[in-house]
């Protein structure tokens, strides 16, 4: 763990500290005993199988399908389905399922895989029925294809990042959920289990230094504050939470279940996912720009910082609607043809639960913006000069830093990588001074400017190639 380089620092790690003790105790505390989890009657065990052979052919519509009639009913569409059980007490053995209606269905393949449910009858032959199709080889093939982009983009960065996913899949299944199931508060559980994610995956996909530390203090103001909305406008809202019918079917199966308090445990949880993004980039803009130029005073690098906040405001509410209403888009499909208007649709529960959601994730989006922005500027003026920079490389020399110049312009060209003008006279180019060096939009345009000319007169001559994988050294 790297040292605090600052009493700003010092503070923030002071916080997380005191977050950390708080999350953990809250597990340890509200983690559920066996004994408190709701028992389901055990199921028989389901029979993989493989599709041998089937006839398709059409049936005739049954009485209730007719009258029903589209979407609701049937087409007819019936087959015979002759299957290999893969698994149990009959393995190797072909059944044959007679007269199955279609209807839902994919189109059916020879050597398609199948889920079958075993019904046994006294005295006589059992009976199968296809349940599902097994889905599992292709999602661990789309899987694999996932980790193999991180690790081949994200490298070692991305490895630590999946290591943190692992986890956050570990504590929602673990934790979260059973805690729920034995009666526990849901939204108390869910930001117990949120800030325990949140300062394990942000820790290790981005190590402990100024900036994640920044990120997760910031994240926590943002999530306290969407937590605090949400409690009020679902409440205002009369949000119940019976309006999906998951949430029935859960508070048939657990008896007790707040359904209200899922609602904002679900808003908590989604909204996090979200908050860590804006809260890392904000705080890695800082730092950046600082490392750039390490004479900006706190309120210019949060001007300059926040001209990238509020571009990334308006993609991320963006973002978080349009991931809402794709989720919703069946519903929001079947409302259309159902003649109600668009006053009481916006009324309705259903809805009125989605926009809840939305305005309220998105309003947390926006106070972790400045709220992050702010925290980090501070962290990020309050370093030594010599401080390196977040990620390893030595820093610029502004401001008293330790940066060495180099000796030739040779030797300026194989560190930055940057292409050099060669000089007729092969005399040494005079250096800039540090006023001239230090981040002014009038001297980079001027700067450009020279490069294009000297580009079109052909004095310019491209950098070595690096074949490494890593990128030039900018130290």
């Amino acid at each position: 763990m790297a040292a605090a380089s600052s009493p700003t620092h010092r503070r923030l790690l002071i916080v997380v500290a005191v977050l950390a003790v708080a999350a953990f105790g809250g597990m340890i505390a509200l983690w559920p005993d066996s004994d408190d989890l709701p028992g389901g009657e055990q199921l028989e065990d389901l029979v993989p199988a493989e599709i041998v052979s089937f006839e398709a052919f059409e049936g005739e519509p049954s009485d209730l399908d007719e009258e029903l009639g589209p979407p609701f009913g049937t087409s007819g569409l019936r087959a015979d389905i002759e299957v290999r059980l893969l698994e149990g007490p009959d393995a190797g053995e072909v059944v044959v399922l007679r007269d199955l209606p279609l209807e839902g269905y994919p189109d059916l393949r020879v050597g398609d895989r199948v889920t079958l449910d075993r019904v046994g009858v006294p005295d006589g032959e059992p009976t199968y029925f296809i349940t599902d199709f097994q889905r599992t080889p292709t999602l661990l093939i789309l899987l694999g294809v996932f980790i193999a982009a991180v690790l081949l983009i994200g490298r070692w960065h991305g490895f630590r990042s999946l290591v943190g996913l692992g986890l956050s899949l570990i504590i929602v299944v673990t934790f979260i959920v059973p805690a729920i199931l034995a009666g526990q508060n849901p939204p108390l559980v869910a930001l117990v289990g949120a800030v325990a994610v949140m300062i394990i995956t942000l820790y290790l996909a981005h190590g402990v230094n100024e900036m994640t530390t920044a990120a997760i203090v910031g994240t926590t103001g943002a999530l306290v504050i969407t937590v605090g909305l949400g409690l009020w406008f679902i409440d205002r809202g009369r949000i119940t939470g019976y309006a999906s019918d998951d949430a029935l079917f859960a508070s048939f199966a657990v008896q007790g279940l707040d359904l209200q308090g899922l609602v904002l445990a679900g808003l908590i949880i989604a909204a996090l996912g979200v908050l860590d993004d804006v809260t890392v980039s904000q705080a890695s803009t800082v730092f950046a720009l600082h490392d750039t130029d390490r004479t900006l005073t706190w309120s210019a690098l949060f001007a300059r910082a926040m001209k990238v906040g509020r571009d990334h405001i308006a993609s991320v509410v963006n973002t978080l609607f349009l991931a809402y209403a794709g989720a919703s888009l069946a519903l929001l499909v079947l409302f259309s043809t159902g003649g109600v208007s668009n006053a009481e649709l916006f009324n309705s529960e259903i809805i009125a639960e989605e926009v809840v959601k939305i305005i309220v994730g998105s309003l947390g989006l926006i106070a972790a913006v400045p709220l992050t922005t702010a925290l980090a500027a501070r962290v990020a003026v309050d370093r030594p000069d010599g401080a390196p920079p977040i990620g390893g490389h030595p820093p610029h020399g502004h401001a008293g830093g330790a940066a060495a110049a180099p000796t030739s312009d040779a030797e300026a060209s194989a560190a930055t990588g940057v292409w050099t003008a060669t000089s007729r006279t092969d005399a040494p180019a005079a250096r800039p001074s540090e006023a001239e060096t230090r981040f002014d939009p009038d001297h980079i345009q001027l700067g450009m400017e020279r490069f294009q000319e000297q580009l079109e007169r052909g004095e310019l001559q491209p950098p070595a190639s690096d074949d490494g994988d890593d990128e030039p050294s900018t130290g």
